[in-house]
């Protein structure tokens, strides 16, 4: 196993890091990539020849735990896109919308409108009447928590 090891050229870590990049490349997870890089970064210095297998395999080591770290905490969460999106959760796109109250309140619990659809809504203080203009505070499930609407205000 050793002299497999003592024969590690540089040629072998560049195929290494090509062949984890494909990998990467079919699995997505970015877990891989790190590696991958830290492979061809090995292989690039390896070239040069002034470093034996013991120290390519502990720069291996250092370069993908250092990469790994930084790539997780740091590039990953960019790579996702940043801040979500309202695209597919309705709930939170709702949030701030002006919607009209359908029924009386009682008891701070009533109905909304919301596009072609009544969603049950509830209000902290006071009882809104029919007809009131409402802004959507958050969501709760299939109920709203609603405030009265401020022109101007968000």
């Amino acid at each position: 196993m050793l002299d497999l090891l003592a024969q590690m050229k540089a040629s072998y870590w560049i195929i290494l890091g090509v062949g984890l990049l494909i990998l990467e490349l079919v699995t997505g997870t970015t877990y891989i990539l790190w590696p991958a890089i830290a492979a061809l970064i090995v292989g690039v210095l390896a070239f040069a020849g002034i470093f034996g297998w013991e120290i390519q395999f502990v720069l291996f080591f250092i370069i993908s735990t250092v990469l790994l770290f930084v790539g997780h905490t740091h590039f990953r969460p960019r790579m996702k896109g940043g801040e979500p999106s309202d695209l597919n959760d309705r709930a939170r796109s709702m949030v701030g919308m002006r919607v009209r109250a359908v029924t009386d309140f009682e008891l701070g619990e009533g109905r909304v409108q919301v596009g072609d659809t009544q969603w049950r809504a509830r209000v902290r203080e006071g009882n809104p009447k029919s007809g009131a203009e409402l802004r959507v505070r958050s969501v709760k499930g299939t109920t709203l928590n609603v405030e009265p609407y401020v022109e101007g205000e968000l």
